[in-house]
């Protein structure tokens, strides 16, 4: 059966992006693309006017729906729309059940600037398949005019937690690396010690090489997992000290993708239920892939 790409659509320029991002992802993969547009809720007025006020309604729902699909139809894609009722987050969470990925942008038209919109949010907390979470200044072009720079270009960046190489994420971000012809950087991070000086610099190395060894070697077990299961694929391994969040959003302004999973733990968790998630989701300059803590039955 072939892939399928969904992208929540609004017509807004949050969108815009998500949607451009889908196509390009549903070309690479000769998936088929789904555009979902979500006219909310039926509301409580009077039945007279409510039918001709859920048409016009309804109407405009397939004009931006069929605008998408002419956009992707233009990328060779093969694309459908669908318009549904009900609220946005629920009737992408329904369809994400199938699809391979669902691509959402940070916010759609009531979006409040500096937050996740509580779409995006919910979405990527419920959604049964990866959801793609576009940041607001995304720009491919300028991206790749930058490529190179940095210490994760060209690369995706996962994160690593207790669960090691059984971690969604990790399996994600590999197989996207992997299909995409990138290479993957495995990170995870140490959360910083109380600092007691012991008043000798070499006695202070010992004490913070032995706070990380368990890191590094846990970082060390997932590479070669990966290296053994993807053997042309380019990994490397990163241990950081200091907030998690911090080193997730550094790493996305070069990284080309950010992949974490819908639950943390050690220095992840609480993931999409706290800070991490949203300083991840808020600041981050690369798309982020949110992936399910439970594969789908």
């Amino acid at each position: 059966m072939a892939e399928q790409i969904v992208v929540g659509y609004d017509g807004s320029e949050y969108s815009d992006r998500a949607l451009e991002w889908a196509v390009q992802e549903a070309a690479a993969l000769s998936a088929e693309l789904k555009v979902v547009v979500s006219v909310g809720r039926p509301v409580a007025v009077d039945p007279s006017l409510y039918g001709p006020f859920l048409q016009a309604i309804e109407e405009e729902a397939e004009k931006v729906a069929g605008r998408a699909v002419a956009r992707a139809q233009e990328h060779g894609v093969r694309a459908v729309g669908v318009v549904e009722r009900g609220d946005a987050a629920g009737v992408l969470v329904y369809a994400s059940e199938p699809a391979s990925a669902l691509v959402v942008g940070k916010r759609g038209r009531h979006g409040v600037r500096g937050r996740v919109g509580s779409v995006s949010a919910a979405v990527a907390a419920h959604a049964k398949c990866p959801v793609i979470v576009l940041p607001d200044r995304w720009d491919p072009e300028a991206r790749a005019g930058r490529r190179g720079a940095g210490p994760f270009a060209g690369r995706v960046v996962a994160g690593v937690d207790r669960l090691g190489g059984d971690n969604p994420a990790v399996v994600a971000g590999a197989r996207y690396a992997g299909r995409h012809g990138l290479g993957l950087a495995l990170v995870t991070v140490v959360p910083e010690a109380a600092n007691v000086p012991t008043g000798s610099a070499e006695l202070d190395r010992a004490v913070r090489e032995q706070l990380t060894a368990p890191a590094h070697a846990l970082v060390d077990q997932v590479a070669a997992a990966v290296r053994a299961e993807r053997p042309g694929l380019d990994v490397e391994t990163f241990v950081f000290s200091g907030v998690p969040a911090d080193q997730l959003v550094r790493a996305s302004r070069s990284a080309e993708l950010v992949v974490v999973g819908s639950r943390g733990y050690g220095g992840f968790r609480g993931l999409l239920m706290g800070s991490v998630s949203q300083a991840v989701l808020n600041e981050g300059e690369s798309p982020v892939m949110i992936v399910p803590a439970r594969k789908k039955d």
